[in-house]
């Protein structure tokens, strides 16, 4: 196994995204934080993130009247969306700031930008929401879903929730995906448009395994041996066979 200088950067503070690179592959996530060796990246999703934009824009309306979206009213949900002051808003959605917080095992700042936050009126307490655009002519059911990215989604909800409550807010046990999935059916052409199909998925949020990784994150970022290549990754399998050549 290859040792490494221990006089490379220590990083302080930690993203959401960071942490789960660690959760997927120990040794991609060494490679790429501590030693800089960056794998091959994916292209960006601006459709996506032109939905995501358009989302937010739409519940900062309801926000400012305090009113509940119309999502609320189908799915019987006594919610309006957060009010909270504009600039904080903004920051806890800013991917460079996000809502952060002091782990309270590890040395680190942890921190991740959420897409909205609700308020369940029937207890005041903070609900953690994620948007998702997607296309998918079978549905989608993140939570009992086999698929690796899907289980990524539940721990997102989970970092985001946990983000909250070092933060002091109140967070609500269930935390939802807005998704939005562009339909195959009765749309021959494109026309310039897609229609979407608007669903709510829930998830009973978990916090408690949280602290434990970031620990076994932490003595790993802090290690001098390169983790071994993981038999689940797609990277590390395609640089073990690229040895073989």
């Amino acid at each position: 196994m290859a040792l490494v200088s221990q006089s490379l950067e220590i990083i302080m503070d930690l993203s959401r995204t960071a942490w789960e690179s660690f959760i997927r592959c120990k040794r991609c996530f060494y490679m790429e934080r501590k030693l800089k060796i960056r794998s091959i990246g994916m292209p960006g999703y601006p459709i996506n993130s032109r939905v995501d934009a358009l989302l937010k824009e739409e519940f900062d309306i309801y926000r400012e009247k305090q009113e509940p979206h119309p999502i609320f009213k189908k799915y019987n949900l006594n919610f309006v969306p957060f009010k909270m002051d504009k600039e904080k808003l903004n920051d806890f959605r800013n991917n460079r700031k996000g809502v952060r917080a002091k782990s309270t095992k590890t040395n680190y700042t942890i921190y991740g930008a959420i897409d909205d936050l609700w308020l369940n009126k029937d207890n005041n307490e903070v609900v953690v929401v994620d948007y998702k655009a997607t296309s998918n002519k079978y549905g989608v059911d993140y939570v009992n879903s086999k698929m690796a990215y899907h289980k990524a989604y539940l721990r997102q909800l989970d970092f985001y929730a946990y983000l909250l409550k070092l933060n002091k807010f109140k967070v609500f046990k269930t935390g939802y995906w807005f998704v939005c999935n562009a339909q195959y059916k009765n749309q021959k052409t494109f026309s310039g448009n897609l229609n979407f199909k608007i669903d709510l998925l829930s998830y009973n949020v978990r916090t408690d395994y949280i602290e434990d990784t970031l620990v076994e994150l932490e003595k790993c970022y802090n290690g001098n041996k390169i983790p071994l290549p993981s038999l689940v990754c797609d990277t590390c399998r395609w640089q073990t066979e690229i040895s073989k050549l």
